[in-house]
C-alpha cells in the first residue's frame, strides 16, 4: 500500500474495523482490537487510494464513514444464509462504483430466510437489514481509472 497509496483499492475484510448502532451487545469476538482497527485506519488515512474496506462477519448490511479516514467506506454485508436473505454484488467502474443487494429467488432461500426472520427474539431484521436502503444498496461517483493489476 506504500508504494502505490494512490491507486484505487478495496480491502476485503472478514472484521469490521466498527461495530456501530448494533441492537445487540458487541464483544470482542464480533470486531478486530481497538488498536488494531486504530493501526488499519491509520493506513487508511495515508493511502487515499483506499475507497472500500469490506467485511462480513457481522451479517448485516451497514455502511459506515469515519473521520480518522473519510474516503473509506466501511461496508459490512449481510450472509446469504439467514434473512434477508441475499446477497451484494460490488460492480466496480472506471467513475465509482455501484454496491446492489439482491434478495434470493428460489422458493427454498425466501421460505428459509421468513424463518430465519425470528432469530434473537424478532430482532435480527432490524440488525440485519441495514437502518435504511442506503446500507445495502449504493453508488458512489469516484475516479476509479487507476485500477490495475497489480505487477509481480
Amino acid at each position: 500500500m506504500k508504494e502505490h497509496k494512490e491507486q484505487p483499492t478495496v480491502v476485503f475484510g472478514h472484521h469490521p474495523l466498527t461495530v456501530r448502532d448494533s441492537v445487540f451487545p458487541v464483544t470482542a469476538g464480533q470486531r478486530l482490537r481497538r488498536d488494531q482497527a486504530r493501526t488499519i485506519l491509520e493506513a487508511y488515512g495515508a493511502a487515499p487510494g483506499v475507497f472500500l474496506h469490506h467485511a462480513g462477519h457481522t451479517h448485516r448490511n451497514k455502511r459506515t464513514l469515519l473521520p480518522q479516514a473519510p474516503h473509506v467506506t466501511l461496508q459490512e454485508v449481510g450472509a446469504v444464509k439467514e434473512y434477508p436473505g441475499g446477497f451484494c454484488l460490488l460492480r466496480i467502474h472506471a467513475g465509482g462504483y455501484a454496491l446492489n443487494f439482491y434478495r434470493a429467488g428460489g422458493a427454498a432461500a425466501r421460505a428459509w430466510t421468513e424463518r430465519s426472520r425470528w432469530v434473537a427474539a424478532g430482532l435480527w431484521p432490524h440488525h440485519a437489514l441495514g437502518r435504511s436502503v442506503a446500507d445495502r444498496n449504493a453508488v458512489v461517483v469516484r475516479d476509479l481509472s487507476g485500477i490495475r493489476r497489480p505487477t509481480p
